[in-house]
């Protein structure tokens, strides 16, 4: 694993800058179109009455939380950010949603043991984790025995397709993981290959279940020019048609994983 030496505060520094556009992000195209993919994986994998209690880790402004808590599901957001949180209340109160609001660290959390049935890490969380290994972990003593985690991460693979240049898409290609520099704070993100990935969720306890691709022929970087509107249904139906391709996956953008925690304790 490559170590990270940023502190948490850089990550809650970035975030106070972003917080007034932070949800404009979510309102692109390219962002509705990966929203579409995961809402639909979601909904049609994640199932079942033992499932009930959700943390929502690393939500932000709750955008997650609101779909989750309107599935019935009972959802907590947890958020390192408060003035992302802030913007949370204020989202809850207007749908009139009961969803408990927290501020933390996901790599040291205040919650019990065993206290979740479901983990939804959605929007590349490990990916900007310091320490990756300890988020698994503390997510696998939260999780139930034979809960669920949902997560999702920034595939190396899939950015190294996007390399302009041959010799540095060969490079990452042979890479496990990569750590990319970005922001004024200049905060890196990881980024992961499959199988590296899988290993991490296997070292923490979690089998895969299920995973999707997401951001195969799309990325969140594609500006909205770029698409015309008459044809924005087939993408995101296209998109999530090649989500469930197997053999598609290694190129998309991020990938989403369906995992059962199966080492107990």
């Amino acid at each position: 694993m490559i170590a990270t030496e940023h502190p948490l505060s850089e990550i809650i520094t970035m975030y106070k800058r972003l917080a007034g556009m932070y949800d404009a992000g979510s309102e692109s195209i390219s962002a509705r179109i990966s929203n579409h993919v995961t809402r639909e994986n979601f909904m049609r994998y994640v199932k079942g009455p033992d499932i009930r209690k959700v943390l929502d880790a690393g939500g932000g402004t709750g955008n997650w939380s609101v779909f989750l808590a309107q599935q019935g599901f009972e959802v907590t957001l947890l958020d390192i950010s408060p003035d992302l949180l802030k913007i949370a209340r204020k989202k809850f109160e207007d749908y009139d949603l009961p969803v408990k609001v927290m501020e933390g660290d996901i790599e040291n959390t205040a919650f019990n043991e065993q206290e979740f049935d479901l983990i939804f890490a959605e929007g590349g969380v490990i990916s900007l984790t310091p320490d990756p290994e300890k988020m698994m972990q503390e997510l696998k003593r939260i999780t139930k025995n034979k809960g669920y985690l949902w997560i999702d991460y920034l595939n190396l693979r899939g950015w190294a397709l996007m390399q302009p240049e041959l010799e540095r898409r060969a490079i990452l290609a042979g890479k496990d993981e990569e750590l990319i520099y970005m922001g004024k704070n200049n905060v890196p993100f990881r980024l992961f290959s499959p199988n590296h990935f899988r290993s991490l969720l296997y070292d923490a306890g979690f089998m895969e279940v299920n995973e999707f691709g997401n951001g195969i022929i799309t990325n969140p970087m594609m500006e909205d020019h770029l698409f015309r509107p008459e044809s924005l249904e087939n993408i995101k139906e296209s998109e999530l048609k090649m989500s469930r391709n197997y053999s598609l996956m290694g190129s998309a953008f991020h990938i989403e994983v369906l995992a059962q925690k199966v080492i107990m304790g």
